[in-house]
């Protein structure tokens, strides 16, 4: 289940980040911020999966920590 999480984060992740350089590659010209704010969010989207998993894994080796 955790695995499943990480999975899907960085493959949303991926996909958001390439809509990002899409808006900012294509016309119309002028969406440039619009499209970096965009690839900020899946950079984002990534860390969080990444530190949602960490999270779960420290939690599954020792349940008293948590």
């Amino acid at each position: 289940m955790v695995r499943a999480i990480l999975i899907e984060g960085l493959v949303i992740g991926a996909l958001i980040i390439m809509d990002g350089i899409y808006v900012v590659v294509f016309p119309p010209f002028g969406d440039e911020v619009q499209g970096y704010g965009i690839i900020l969010i899946g950079i984002f989207i990534i860390l969080a999966a990444y530190r949602l998993n960490r999270m779960a894994e420290k939690c599954e080796e020792d349940p008293e920590k948590a």
